[in-house]
């Protein structure tokens, strides 16, 4: 789980924290027979299962998603200065920071990573106040992790050899390279690599194929069938009250000319050098109760958009993950809409401890006795202090009760833009 995930000059954020902790002073009375979750816990630490970002448009919420998405993109990869961008309106400082404070198997971690336009200039893991490595411009202290089969010397060659490139630039983080190369090396680097590549799923855009989201679901377990995943799909979206009353697919891999499958009727993805060709057909009944086949890329656009993301929806549920999204409602009814957030504040749905970070314009949840006052985030702007982020928890007077839309909608805070047409 997310504790918290803070910014410094990033494109128009100047320093920003993203809290996810669960920030009313106690739970509320019969929480545990409530059907919907008012929080996250494990051991004595309370976070929350949503959080949705609104602001006008310019505010800087996708500039959040972004920099989530940036710094998970140096962990899985490495470091390219091109993916960074600092804050133009405020030239004078050239550093980019991180830091993500989560929690994983009953243990608090915080990682932090600074870079500059060349490489990465600091990196850090504490896990429960302690620090467990530290790379502070070269100066490094590997003592915590040391051990006789590999001692401080030999740790130092690893991130000599592994960590700087051929300019002895530091590029690749040394979390990644003991995570991926050494994963018996310490169980806290192995433990907090795993999560935020693993657990961690950031989309700066929600417009990716259904076979994409069938294929996350697929390998959530190794043992699953594709069938079964697809199956799963189908169920939560008829209980969504869209009328198609079967799905089915098939997938080709190509060995012969691409131009043999219509482009209109089939996903193509290129994995591993093979490309796969991806068939989706779906059922309506006509008028008579016959069943007649339509091709998924002829359902209107919503019914597309909701299906490839159930298939994500349903893995992070299932593993437990951080799934973010920027503008999560895109093409989506309210209901509909509103429904996929449901998904992981309901028990029966969120048993792992999943949770969902979004941007939206969609204020109909707010409205809905779904969303508490730690889970709704406006974000404003600012020449001074860039893109800022309050929760509506933060605001004095608010309560549970209050019709958190109504508020929101008449300026009370803020977020809105101010036109004069």
């Amino acid at each position: 789980m997310i504790i918290s995930f803070q910014i410094k000059n990033y494109r128009s954020i100047l320093d920003l924290t993203l809290p996810m902790s669960y920030a009313e002073r106690k739970a509320p009375n019969g929480y545990k027979q409530m059907e919907l979750l008012p929080f996250l816990e494990e051991g004595d630490v309370r976070t929350i299962p949503c959080l949705a970002i609104y602001g006008a448009n310019a505010s800087g919420k996708s500039n959040i998603i972004k920099a989530l998405a940036s710094f998970v993109g140096i962990i899985k990869n490495r470091y390219n200065p091109e993916i960074i961008s600092t804050n133009k309106l405020h030239p004078q400082d050239n550093i980019t920071s991180f830091a993500l404070e989560f929690l994983k198997e009953d243990k608090k971690f915080l990682y932090s990573l600074e870079v500059n336009g060349e490489a990465i200039v600091t990196e850090r893991l504490v896990k429960n106040n302690e620090v467990v490595f530290s790379i502070d411009n070269r100066n490094r202290s590997f003592t915590a992790i040391a051990t006789d089969v590999y001692p401080s010397k030999k740790l130092d060659t690893i991130f000599s050899v592994e960590c700087l490139d051929q300019k002895q630039q530091f590029r690749t983080p040394f979390l990644s390279v003991v995570g991926k190369n050494y994963a018996g090396l310490n169980d806290s680097m192995t433990v907090a690599y795993g999560f935020i590549t693993n657990n961690v799923e950031v989309y700066p855009s929600n417009d990716f194929p259904f076979s994409y989201g069938l294929d996350r679901l697929t390998n959530t377990d190794s043992g699953m069938d594709p069938q079964k995943a697809f199956k799963d799909i189908v169920t939560i979206l008829r209980k969504l009250d869209i009328d198609i009353t079967r799905m089915e697919y098939k997938k080709d891999e190509i060995g012969k000319e691409v131009s043999s499958f219509p482009a209109s009727q089939y996903e193509f993805n290129i994995s591993n050098k093979i490309i796969t060709a991806t068939e989706i057909n779906s059922y309506h009944e006509d008028i008579f109760g016959n069943e007649v086949q339509f091709n998924f890329n002829d359902e209107s656009l919503g019914t597309q958009r909701v299906a490839c993301l159930l298939g994500i929806v349903i893995t992070a549920l299932r593993k437990g993950n951080v799934l973010v999204i920027d503008e999560l409602g895109n093409s989506l009814h309210p209901y509909l809409f509103a429904e996929i957030v449901r998904m992981f504040k309901d028990k029966r749905y969120n048993i792992s401890n999943a949770q969902l970070i979004f941007t939206t314009h969609n204020t109909d949840i707010m409205e809905q006795d779904m969303m508490r006052v730690s889970e709704i985030g406006i974000v404003t702007k600012t020449l001074k202090k860039g893109t800022v982020f309050k929760r509506v928890s933060d605001f004095e007077g608010v309560r549970n009760v209050t019709n958190f839309r109504k508020q929101y909608l008449d300026g009370t805070f803020s977020g809105i833009p101010h036109s004069y047409i």
